[in-house]
């Protein structure tokens, strides 16, 4: 039960699984979100392809002038938002959130093109040297291997989107790459569209990727969510990119914007790293919610949960604090109904309570309630 005084209806989510994060996810250059129809005539497909070779080239060549610091299109602006989770492999995954005003577009027919580069790069690597003919006369029948990315990661999608009506235009990716300094670009342009120059803008962005595996006592990014969906078969890894909020068989809605209705629950979902772990495989964790309201007059405390407590007994005996693989899922459902609106703060503490002395990590997150 919540502390006195606070609001009353709190329950703990069930943890949401993490775990299944693209096994050694990276490069998927040239995806496709439209798969090519196998019944259309072969001229009409190899003519697509065609087309969608010449548009790749061109949003490469945006990513090229850019990375070298020259002003790239900007027709429309690209709202830029992330997350950082743990993944498989020593890698983080990066789900991202891109915004754009649809009005600002001709066409919902758009190509995305994603680079991660290493901060600082500033020109595009040279291409490999084109194999010597003469040196491969014993192997003519073997068709030589599709080319590794230059990058950390790289990726491209042909959109077909519809936007809502009086809401922003949102397209969400997956990113993942090891911890580090990056720099990500990201191009988009339309592929059709009524005017003689198609629309195009170019975001760089500095992406400073955290070291989970290094064994420092962290968290995940905090995760406010309208609400968590079952799925009825898990994604596959080709639409774990398109669809990074989804793991295995359950899907997170986040909030980008972080507003709420009162007649909805407000979802808090974070990962734990790392905790002290005894030579008995004990762990001693607890999570406080604290929530601040946001007056004219300056913050107030709202309201607190009780400690959430995370030991081998609360999560079970399957569960190894030690695995590379495993985190510890933490989250709240808060129903909102006694919310007044307006504007509150989190502030999430986990205790680690079986360091000596014991360590505290504290995550603050902003949210708003509306009618």
């Amino acid at each position: 039960m919540a502390s006195p005084g606070s609001f009353s209806g709190l329950k703990r989510v069930g943890a949401v699984t993490v775990l299944a994060l693209l096994a050694g996810a990276g490069v998927r250059p040239y995806a496709q979100d439209k798969k090519p129809d196998p019944k259309k005539p072969e001229a009409a497909g190899q003519s697509q392809a065609q087309a969608q070779a010449e548009e790749v080239q061109n949003l490469v060549r945006i990513a090229d002038a850019a990375m070298t610091g020259q002003p790239g299109p900007s027709d429309f602006s690209i709202q830029f938002q992330n997350d950082f989770l743990k993944a498989q492999n020593a890698r983080v995954w990066v789900p991202i959130t891109l915004t754009i005003d649809p009005t600002k577009v001709t066409t919902g027919a758009l190509t995305l093109y994603l680079r991660v580069a290493p901060r600082g790069m500033n020109a595009p690597p040279a291409a490999p040297a084109a194999p010597d003919p003469k040196k491969n006369d014993k192997k003519k029948d073997v068709k030589p291997a599709a080319p590794a990315s230059q990058y950390p990661f790289e990726d491209v999608s042909f959109l077909e989107v519809k936007p809502t009506p009086g809401q922003p235009l949102r397209i969400t990716r997956g990113v993942a790459v090891a911890s580090g300094s990056y720099d990500l670009y990201v191009v988009m342009r339309e592929r059709a569209a009524a005017g003689p120059t198609p629309k195009a803008a170019v975001l760089k962005q500095p992406l400073d990727v955290p070291n989970y595996s290094a064994g420092e006592f962290t968290t995940s990014t905090v995760l406010l969510a309208e609400r968590v969906d079952q799925l009825p078969t898990p994604v596959t890894p080709d639409q774990q990119t398109e669809r990074p909020y989804a793991f295995g068989q359950q899907e997170v809605i986040v909030s980008p914007e972080h507003k709420f209705k009162k007649d909805q629950e407000l979802i808090i979902l974070f990962q734990i790293y790392n905790p002290t772990i005894s030579p008995d495989k004990k762990f001693s964790l607890e999570a406080t919610y604290t929530f601040y309201r946001q007056d004219a007059d300056g913050e107030k405390k709202f309201n607190s949960t009780e400690p959430q407590p995370f030991t081998p007994e609360s999560m079970g005996a399957a569960f190894d604090p030690g695995a590379a693989e495993q985190s510890i899922q933490a989250g709240q459902g808060i129903p909102l109904k006694s919310f007044p609106e307006g504007k509150y703060r989190i502030e999430i503490k986990v205790v680690d309570k079986l360091a000596a002395p014991a360590k505290t990590l504290t995550q603050n997150v902003n949210f708003t309630v509306m009618s």
